[in-house]
């Protein structure tokens, strides 16, 4: 064992090859998607990386190294937040009282309170980043990996995480790398580096601000009205609690807030996936109601296990999507530098997670939808391609509307003509003049 990780990385197209060390502290690693963030932490794990264009060799370490998953949901074992905590630690020693102190130890490090049977599923996407991170360096490793597993959680929630991640390195001179689709996430680390498609060096460039956006004034009647709206998925964890609000003529209206604050739970209600406890929520336009298309946060459940054309033929079949749209979607591929031909037969499991999500994003907004709701749709994307896909949703506002549900707020607060903070219970009309005064 050794108190370094250490390894070479070489891109033969590029003539580039390097010796690589990480000691004790926090190293964070940007990427763009498709530079092989994923198959970066694989290839150090010695498992199979799929196909890139580097190679990571003579690579040694701790034998103790923990993996944080990209998808939080391929982490999660357990049915119920006891039985997540308690997995690793049952998976290394046997004495029961032990475990259950250190479970009590671990309830206590959770950036959100919960009850000990809920069930993983119900918790949103940064509140399972969290327990994840928990849970892995609850068995005090030597080396954690993190796959963008940073990624759900808002400005506010991320701090408190990287807090806690500092202090377990304190306590164990532990090495964590930390791979990340957030530029902004460079400035955590006790080294910055930017992995491309030609090498891995130290970050040496400028952190630019998002470019702001303006959209066209809409003159229909469009409102979005919540009536004393309340929810709880347990009975003493109430989500929405008489939320009321009205919402006018939007392009494109974000909705932030923290992590389990109910962003997605806001959009479920807006399409009846669930129902609240009481009050009402409906949304119209010109007095009609809207046909509305939803990009859940979690985008492999959608096609399951099936290939990704046989959704799209499902929206043919559906009426959705007009087949003479068809070469105008794969053509917008291809300016996100992806060949439908390539990948229209793979399945959810086959792909990138954010390249899954941005092929159905395209796809969705080639449908014949008022509306599209959009949850974490920057997820896994780089700077550069969240700029691109931002320019790509100006487009579609141009006769249609966009629910923008994201923890990101520079990438909503300079998109969105209007923003529902679920923490302040707030309808902010100028969200651009607001992220500029704060």
């Amino acid at each position: 064992m050794t108190d370094f990780l250490q390894f070479r990385i070489a891109f033969p197209r590029f003539d580039f090859n390097q010796a690589c060390s990480f000691g004790p502290g926090l190293h964070v690693i940007y990427g763009e998607s498709g530079t092989g963030k994923s198959a970066f932490i694989n290839q150090i794990l010695l498992e199979k990386a799929g196909s890139v264009n580097f190679e990571i060799s003579t690579v040694s370490g701790p034998n103790d190294i923990q993996k944080v998953f990209q998808n939080p949901d391929t982490q999660i074992v357990s049915s119920s937040i006891a039985g997540e905590l308690a997995f690793s630690l049952e998976c290394r020693s046997r004495n029961t009282h032990e475990i259950s102190n250190r479970i009590t130890e671990l309830k206590k490090e959770l950036i959100f309170e919960c009850e000990d049977q809920r069930h993983p599923a119900t918790l949103s996407g940064g509140e399972k980043e969290s327990l994840n991170i928990s849970t892995a360096f609850s068995v005090t490793p030597k080396c954690v990996l993190i796959d963008d597993g940073l990624s759900f959680l808002n400005e506010h929630s991320k701090e408190k995480m990287l807090s806690y991640i500092h202090k377990k390195i304190e306590l164990t001179g532990c090495i964590v790398l930390w791979l990340t689709s957030d530029i902004n996430d460079l400035e955590y680390g006790q080294t910055a580096w930017e992995l491309s498609l030609s090498s891995l060096r130290r970050w040496d460039g400028e952190i630019k601000p998002f470019p702001k956006f303006k959209h066209h004034s809409d003159e229909s009647n469009l409102i979005l009205n919540c009536n004393q709206i309340s929810f709880s998925y347990t009975e003493n964890n109430f989500v929405f609690n008489s939320l009321s609000c009205d919402i006018k003529n939007f392009s494109a209206l974000g909705i932030s807030g923290s992590n389990g604050s109910g962003k997605t739970t806001f959009a479920k209600l807006l399409l009846d996936i669930e129902k609240p406890s009481s009050g009402e929520m409906h949304i119209s336009k010109n007095g009609h109601s809207l046909s509305m298309a939803y990009l859940e946060q979690f985008p492999e459940k959608m096609i399951s296990a099936d290939p990704i054309n046989l959704f799209i033929d499902q929206l043919i079949q559906a009426e959705k999507l007009d087949p003479l749209k068809i070469n105008h979607a794969i053509n917008n591929l291809k300016s996100c530098q992806v060949e439908w031909d390539q990948i229209k037969n793979k399945t959810a499991l086959e792909l990138p997670w954010s390249t899954l999500r941005l092929i159905l994003t395209i796809w969705l907004l080639n449908c014949e939808y008022d509306l599209v709701i959009l949850d974490e749709p920057t997820f896994g994307l780089g700077r550069k391609q969240v700029i691109n896909l931002a320019h790509y949703l100006q487009l579609y506002l141009k006769n249609k509307h966009l629910i923008i549900i994201s923890h990101d707020k520079e990438f909503i607060y300079s998109f969105c003509d209007q923003i529902l903070d679920l923490d302040q219970h707030q309808l902010i009309t100028e969200p651009s003049k607001t992220m500029s005064n704060g």
